[in-house]
């Protein structure tokens, strides 16, 4: 049955913001036509067909013919948003079942790369050391700009319920669409052409296929591609101009100037203007306030009640849950809410990077403890949602710094180990992570934190790579560990008996620490200044809050902390108290010298 349109203006800019805020967003093409705000959902949904049946793009037909494969497709709806929660626009994405194509691929032919987080940080660090300017462009129907192999070609079934205006009910595909398993792997494919092609002189990193760099005119050019969006980073406005110029003839691109949002991560950019006026960040500051605050919203959390001052309990380990403890009906919001943490986790709040990786194990057997547990992580992201990784380049500080620490037998039900690590670029951290020992049960705390530096030092050195690939350095990676034992393990040349047990993959760490290929420089630090340790344990409130923020959140979190106002604002009171004491005693004392002054005199009178 159809619909009568509803009456709204075609601008959602008529429209307050918050009329869009709690809508959400439809699952189906009925449902967005039954949504108050269908004359937004039917202008994007034209709009992407519209783009869909571009003569390039595909041909629009009115009948199959008969025997060939139709795909079916469906409509994806999001209500974009900005970072500061206001409304971006209303997307529609038409995507094709790519799960129905019964065609075999190899797994060459539906690779695609995509950047780690690590390389988009590592990015932003560079832009700060060689003072360029990070630009984002972000290419519209990217996929719809790759063209498709004659013999692979396709139809595709428009979604159930949307008429073609002309009768249309599918289309011959000529380029990729979203949603197919060969979509990705052509258009990494098709920017990959454009950036040899325009830019002969930038290389494709060995260690991620996304990132370009090179020098265009004796200046440093830098370009990472995250599917459809373009982050360029470079210093003279000329090369900026040209490859603006460049993709916008190529591909059907926004410019958004400097970059200040991306994968709905805040970004915010300070910069300085030299005397030619051309202009330079300073530092770079990651957040995710908004995201925290619908995530709690969408999760029911009461923010309105005191947080905890911690993400998690001291010491926390869950029971491993039994059939009488799982609870079924909770497996979908307890993954959803894990997942959600995981990606903040993963970003810009290191602090609950062990928390969170802790619960995610009961995903597959959720429980209520692991459920109220995350929600408690949530809540104490949400008091501390105004944190933000904050970059800035310290000229004094090595290269790379690295920070490993393990927890012996950490996790109570197997066992294993912990090892956490995180690494610094000129003072600014751009890697991180926890996770369990899996491979091996260390015997002794020496054994895991020889384990713990074993895989911290895979992790740096595939930065380093990345660096010297680029900006070749001899400069060593130094790697601080609490434990002198394992200093003197990874720098001896014999391997002690205590150890031959280790698989043969931990030992390469002592080929990295002396001889020929030595990368790295071992340095011993006392445990309270390891700033891997947040990775290893849940810490106690006192490890976790104030004097963790000097040592270690300080550099590693721009702290706006309501918990170091409250100390600050106790210890004044205390101090005042104190003062208030200590003039009541004075004032008692003087009565005293006034009293016993009086009977003296009294006496003398007598």
């Amino acid at each position: 049955m159809l619909l009568a349109l509803r009456d709204a203006d075609s601008d959602p800019a008529d429209f307050p913001s918050d009329a869009f805020m709690d809508e959400p967003d439809p699952a189906t093409y009925r449902q967005a036509r039954l949504s108050p705000n269908w004359r937004q959902w039917h202008k994007a949904i034209q709009s992407e067909i519209d783009g869909i049946l571009q003569p390039d793009r595909a041909d629009p037909v009115t009948a199959f013919p008969p025997g060939s494969t139709v795909l079916p497709s469906k409509f994806v709806f999001k209500l974009k948003k900005l970072t500061d929660g206001s409304l971006d626009k209303f997307k529609a994405r038409c995507t094709t079942r790519g799960d129905m194509d019964r065609t075999f691929y190899e797994e060459a032919e539906t690779f695609a790369p995509t950047p780690q987080l690590t390389t988009f940080r590592l990015l932003l660090a560079l832009c700060l050391k060689h003072r360029l300017m990070p630009y984002h462009y972000d290419v519209s129907q990217a996929f719809l700009q790759a063209l498709i192999p004659e013999d692979e070609r396709y139809y595709v079934r428009f979604p159930k319920g949307y008429i073609h205006p002309k009768g249309y009910v599918g289309a011959y595909m000529k380029k990729a669409l979203y949603g197919h398993r060969t979509s990705g792997r052509l258009w990494s494919e098709t920017a990959h052409r454009f950036m040899t092609d325009r830019y002969p002189t930038l290389s494709r990193s060995t260690y991620d296929e996304c990132l370009y760099i090179g020098w265009i005119d004796t200046q440093l050019f830098i370009v990472l591609i995250y599917v459809d969006d373009f982050i360029v980073a470079c210093a003279d406005e000329l090369s900026r101009a040209r490859f603006h110029t460049d993709i916008m003839s190529t591909f059907q691109a926004t410019y958004s100037g400097v970059l200040n949002q991306f994968l709905q991560l805040r970004v915010d950019v300070q910069t300085e203007t030299l005397p030619t006026g051309e202009s330079y960040p300073t530092r770079i500051e990651l957040s995710h306030e908004r995201s925290i605050t619908d995530l709690c919203a969408k999760f029911s959390i009461n923010t309105d009640k005191q947080p905890p001052r911690s993400p998690m309990t001291e010491g926390l380990s869950l029971p491993i849950p039994s059939p009488d403890t799982i609870d079924r009906s909770i497996e979908t919001p307890l993954r959803s809410l894990i997942y959600s943490l995981l990606w903040l986790a993963r970003t810009v709040r290191p602090d609950i990077y062990y928390h969170v990786t802790y619960l995610a194990q009961f995903c597959h057997q959720p429980t209520v403890e692991a459920l109220t547990a995350a929600k408690r992580i949530l809540h104490y992201a949400y008091s501390t949602r105004d944190y933000t990784l904050a970059m800035a380049i310290d000229s004094a500080a090595p290269q790379l710094t690295a920070f490993c620490d393990s927890d012996h037998a950490g996790d109570t039900a197997t066992r294993n180990s912990v090892s956490g690590y995180c690494l610094y670029f000129h003072g600014m951290l751009i890697d991180w992570w926890s996770k369990k020992q899996k491979s091996c049960t260390a015997l002794h705390s020496t054994e895991a934190e020889y384990v713990a530096m074993s895989e911290a030092c895979t992790s740096a050195l595939a930065i380093y790579n990345t660096l010297t690939e680029f900006f070749p350095s001899d400069e060593l990676i130094t790697i601080n560990v609490d434990n002198s034992a394992v200093q003197t393990l990874v720098t001896q040349r014999a391997l002690s008996s205590k150890l031959k047990h280790i698989a043969v993959r931990y030992h390469a760490v002592r080929n990295w620490c002396q001889g020929p290929l030595r990368k790295f420089t071992p340095v011993w630090i006392p445990t309270d200044d390891n700033q891997s340790d947040i990775f290893t344990k849940a810490l106690p409130i006192t490890k976790h809050g104030v004097p963790i923020i000097d040592k270690f959140t300080a550099r590693l979190l721009d702290i706006k902390d309501r918990r170091v106002k409250l100390v600050e604002k106790l210890r004044a009171a205390e101090a005042q108290q104190l003062h208030a004491q200590q003039q009541q005693l004075q004032q008692q004392q003087r009565q005293d010298e006034i009293v016993l002054a009086s009977l003296q005199r009294q006496n003398l009178i007598g």
